[in-house]
């Protein structure tokens, strides 16, 4: 009984340091990066396709990372691998503010990629799914809600920084962040449910995950888990794609630099809710519902992006999409747990989240290729709706399933 109440107690703490981890962790977002984007091709030249392929680049090797990291979840616990993840980025942040040469570039914001999608964003979401039971949708949505916050608040500060003493300054603001916000709450708080006890979460079960409970090798041999997993790769495409080239497409479209900016921000507050939102209504309706709602939002938000030539039409875009991307991330470990269980789901979200960032490391080369080639980004963006709405019918073909059922 002490250790259970114990165990609900110290549920909020990792939740609290987490959450820290996880605004700091925006440090290393594609959002932020699109702030440096002007200022540093304009000092080095680097074309948009070389700035993007560092994103890129590093989101591939994150890819294979998170899977690994996924299972070590599982067997091990998170502290030590958030914690490894945070310091990468912090000693990334403080490179990048020196550097002067693409290949330096690559490396250290490769490296800041890896630990942001291999790391800490792999794991993030399974620690709190493992530590949770009840009230397992408002937990989530608190972490994807913060980390949203940290796309909010970290670009004005990347922004407001670059304007008054240059980027390198910025970026090493960004790495006192990380170090405070990030580091520091990991070592100090992080814990594996196995640390209290030897059952994981608070104990009591929520009637939507109250199924058996799959090994990854059984997940592994479903349709539904590889049709999701298709459908984090095509809308990570599309997310990325259109989240590093943001800025600078909306200044092609005639809006100020920092109209542009403040566009990137209510996304990001807009997503903010939308997690919010997402991880209420999970507790209340199911998970796949509300992807197959929020894509479908997604949509709509990139078909009026193509045509914003205005900051009002530019702002209402963004709030859609935000608000799509809260509820899809939300929403996503939730409906992987309602399918497959918990005990496993540092391995499975991990795999899943592997293919998500081979998504995100793709889309920004597309978009850079794309623009390098024809001089804008409507093709692309067009090519970024139809991959948003072929998911809806890869959601859509999804069911619970039982292990030993294929």
């Amino acid at each position: 009984m002490i250790n259970s109440l114990r165990k609900i107690h110290y549920s909020w703490v990792v939740l609290a340091a987490v959450c820290g981890l996880a605004l700091a962790n925006s440090v290393a977002s594609l959002n932020v990066l699109t702030v440096f984007f002007l200022p540093m091709s304009d000092e080095f030249l680097w074309n948009r396709t070389q700035i993007s392929g560092a994103a890129s680049l590093g989101a591939l090797l994150g890819a294979g990372v998170a899977v690994m990291t996924g299972r070590i979840l599982d067997q091990t616990g998170p502290r030590v691998i958030l914690a490894i993840g945070a310091l990468i980025t912090t000693i990334s942040m403080i490179a990048l503010s020196q550097i002067s040469a693409i290949m330096a570039f690559y490396i250290f914001y490769g490296a800041a990629r890896v630990s942001d999608q291999g790391f800490i964003q792999a794991v993030s979401p399974s620690t709190i799914a493992k530590w949770f039971d009840r009230n397992s949708g408002m937990a989530v949505s608190v972490l994807f809600a913060v980390t949203a916050l940290g796309g909010v608040l970290l670009p004005l500060i990347s922004q407001a920084s670059i304007a008054e003493f240059g980027w390198r300054f910025g970026w090493m603001v960004l790495a006192v962040i990380m170090f405070l916000v990030g580091v520091i709450p990991t070592i100090l708080f992080v814990r594996s449910p196995k640390d209290l006890d030897e059952n994981d979460g608070d104990g009591v079960e929520l009637e939507n995950f109250t199924i058996p409970e799959f090994s990854l090798s059984e997940v592994l041999h479903t349709k539904e888990y590889w049709f999701l997993t298709a459908t984090v790769f095509v809308t990570g495409i599309a997310t990325a794609g259109i989240g590093l080239h943001i800025v600078p497409y909306l200044v092609g479209q005639g809006l100020d630099p920092e109209e542009a900016v403040a566009t990137v921000s209510v996304r990001f507050i807009a997503s903010a809710i939308g997690g919010l939102i997402g991880g209420i209504l999970a507790d209340r309706y199911t998970p796949r519902l509300l992807i197959l709602v929020a894509i479908s939002v997604r949509v709509f938000s990139i078909a009026l992006l193509i045509f914003a030539d205005t900051f009002l039409k530019a702002v209402f875009s963004g709030a859609l999409g935000g608000i799509s991307d809260g509820i899809q991330s939300t929403v996503l470990v939730l409906l992987l747990v309602s399918y497959f269980g918990k005990n496993n789901v540092g391995g499975i979200y991990g795999v899943n989240r592997a293919a998500a960032v081979l998504g995100f490391s793709a889309g920004p080369m597309i978009a850079g290729i794309g623009f390098d080639i024809t001089g804008n980004y409507n093709y692309i963006f067009y090519g970024f709706l139809l991959l948003t709405i072929l998911s809806i019918g890869l959601v859509f073909s999804t069911n619970r399933t039982y292990p030993g059922v294929r």
